[in-house]
């Protein structure tokens, strides 16, 4: 991965943040000047991996994952366009993501979708957030929001999953409230169904989980050599790394 000499921000897209209703949002934005990302060509990314192939504008498994009892799939619809680096890069012209729930206790959706960088060893990463009963299963990334990004044949695509709490407390603006931990402020339920990936409960008592990950990542260094086995590539599917082919 490269950035242009000439440009500082970091690339941040947020889509569709906490599924508010506001039209404006279900647009997405672009926070800040885009830069330039070049996803190259790498090995030693693990050995659970797949392939992608943006020729193929059919939607692709990206990842599974199970929460709340319910197995689904994360689908990724492509179509590439030409980079301006040459014949062994492309460029996304589009992505259209989709949740496929199998046999739900709770229905996934999804969120947002964030873009930005990864462990030092990959690079970019789609951070896709789910949620359990979410008003959409489905979301779109346009032109304008991957123009700036080119990947080489044979590099990786790498999608993290990152599930949302079903009752996040907004604040007055409608964005999600954080705590000081950076954890999501939440409830445990909405008086008709319980967050339990979140949340006991034992009769009148409540309790939030711990944020195992979180905890991971405080004992073990943030980055790619530093997560514990449990959430390496292919171990809980909450990252996945998909060979590009076209």
């Amino acid at each position: 991965m490269k950035l242009s000499s000439h440009l500082f921000f970091v690339f941040f897209l947020v889509f569709l943040a906490f599924s508010l209703p506001s039209s404006a949002q279900k647009q997405g934005a672009v926070l800040g000047d885009a830069p330039t990302w070049v996803v190259e060509r790498k090995s030693g990314l693990g050995a659970y991996t797949s392939t992608i192939d943006f020729k193929d504008e059919r939607k692709q498994l990206l990842m599974a994952g199970q929460s709340y009892g319910t197995n689904y799939g994360i689908y990724a619809s492509i179509k590439m366009g030409k980079s301006s680096l040459g014949a062994r890069y492309r460029t996304l012209e589009r992505i259209s993501f989709e949740v496929v729930n199998y046999k739900p206790i709770y229905f996934i959706g999804i969120d947002s979708v964030v873009v930005g960088s990864g462990p030092s060893k990959d690079g970019l990463v789609f951070k896709i957030y789910t949620r359990a009963m979410s008003q959409q299963t489905t979301l779109v990334l346009d032109r304008q929001a991957l123009a700036h990004i080119h990947f080489e044949k044979g590099s990786y695509l790498h999608s993290q999953r990152q599930l949302n709490p079903m009752f996040p407390r907004l604040g007055k603006d409608g964005r999600a409230v954080f705590l000081e931990d950076g954890r999501v402020a939440c409830d445990p339920d909405n008086g008709k169904a319980f967050d339990f990936e979140f949340f006991y409960k034992d009769g009148r008592h409540v309790v939030r989980k711990q944020d195992y990950d979180r905890e991971g990542e405080r004992a073990q260094g943030d980055g790619y050599k530093g997560e514990i086995a449990l959430s390496l590539p292919g171990r809980r599917c909450r990252h996945s790394f998909n060979k590009v082919v076209f």
